[in-house]
C-alpha cells in the first residue's frame, strides 16, 4: 500500500508539472513575439545633403551609425529619448543608420532629405507605428553632385520657385480646411457679384454712379466678410470637436479617435488674413473716403 501511494503521488506530481509547463508555454511565446518591427530603406543623396529622421513624439531611443565619419556632421542629442536625428556627409560615402524607437502610444516617423540650397526638406517616406518598439534601418548613399544637377538648381526660375513655395505652403492646411474655404468662397463671391451688379444697374440712371473705385471697395468688403465667416466656421468646428472629445473621454470614459480638426496654425493664418483685410478696408474708408454701399 505504501508503495502504491508513493507511485500515485509521483504520478500526480508529474502531471501537475506537465500542466504547469503547458500553461507557461503560451506566455513565453507571446513574449517572444514582441519583437521590434523593422523597416528597411535605401536612400541616395548628394554630397552635402542632410538625412533627417524625425518623430512627432520623443520615441527615438538609440541611434547606431556605421561608416567613415571623418567628414560627417550629425546631431548629438543631450539625452535620449529624442525626436530628431540628422546626418550630413561631405564626401562620397555609404552609411548604415539604425534608429531604435519605442513608445507606448502611437507615433509617426518621417524621413526627410534636405539640400543645402533649399530652406525646407523633402519628405521621402513616412511610417506609422501604433505602439511599442520599432527599428528603422537606412542605407544612405552619398554620391557626388553632378554639374547638371547644380546647373538645374541654380537656373531655376523665380516663377518656379514661387509656385514651389505656394505648393509647400498649401500642404500645411488639412483637406477639410481647403474644402471649407472653397465652398464659402463660391458662395460669398457668387452672391457678392450678383449684388454688386444689381447695385451698379440701379445707380446707372441716378446721380451717384458706381465707379471703379467704388466697385473695388465693394469687392474688398465681400472678401472681408468671407474671411470673417471662414474664421468663425473654423473656430466653431474645432471647438465642437474639443467639446465632443471632452464629453466622451471624461464623462463616458470612451476613447474615440476623431478626425483631427484642431490646428493652431490654421486659426492663426485665418485670424491674420482677417486683420490684414480689415486694415486695408479701414485705410480705404478713412484715407480714400470710401464708404460701404449701405452707409450712403
Amino acid at each position: 500500500m505504501v508503495a502504491r501511494a508513493s507511485l500515485l503521488a509521483i504520478t500526480l506530481a508529474v502531471i501537475l508539472s506537465a500542466a504547469t509547463v503547458g500553461a507557461d508555454a503560451p506566455r513565453h511565446s507571446v513574449l517572444a513575439d514582441q519583437q521590434p518591427i523593422t523597416h528597411v530603406q535605401g536612400i541616395q543623396l548628394y554630397v552635402g545633403d542632410s538625412l533627417i529622421v524625425q518623430s512627432d513624439q520623443n520615441s527615438i531611443q538609440r541611434v547606431f551609425l556605421q561608416g567613415n565619419l571623418t567628414a560627417a556632421n550629425m546631431t548629438k542629442p543631450a539625452k535620449y529619448p529624442t525626436s530628431e536625428f540628422a546626418l550630413t556627409v561631405f564626401t562620397p560615402e555609404t552609411c548604415d543608420v539604425t534608429v531604435m524607437f519605442d513608445l507606448q502610444a502611437d507615433y509617426h516617423v518621417n524621413v526627410y532629405v534636405q539640400s543645402p540650397n533649399r530652406s525646407r526638406a523633402t519628405n521621402t517616406t513616412a511610417y506609422y507605428i501604433s505602439s511599442g518598439p520599432s527599428e528603422l534601418d537606412i542605407r544612405a548613399t552619398f554620391v557626388p553632385r553632378s554639374d547638371n544637377a547644380s546647373l538645374a538648381m541654380s537656373s531655376e526660375s523665380p516663377g518656379g520657385s514661387f509656385m514651389d513655395w505656394v505648393g509647400r505652403f498649401g500642404e500645411a492646411f488639412p483637406v477639410w480646411v481647403k474644402l471649407l474655404y472653397l465652398v464659402l468662397s463660391i458662395q460669398f463671391f457668387a452672391v457678392g457679384g450678383v449684388w454688386i451688379r444689381r447695385a451698379s444697374t440701379k445707380r446707372e440712371s441716378g446721380p451717384q454712379r458706381l465707379d471703379a473705385g467704388d466697385k473695388a471697395f465693394l469687392w474688398l468688403d465681400v472678401a472681408y466678410k468671407y474671411l470673417v465667416s471662414s474664421l468663425v466656421a473654423l473656430v466653431l468646428l474645432m471647438g465642437g470637436e474639443l467639446i465632443v472629445l471632452f464629453i466622451l473621454r471624461f464623462m463616458f470614459l470612451v476613447t474615440l479617435n476623431l478626425l483631427s480638426l484642431w490646428d493652431l496654425f490654421v486659426v492663426g493664418f485665418a485670424l491674420g488674413a482677417v486683420i490684414i483685410v480689415y486694415l486695408i478696408r479701414l485705410a480705404c474708408e478713412k484715407i480714400l473716403d470710401m464708404r460701404p454701399l449701405e452707409d450712403e
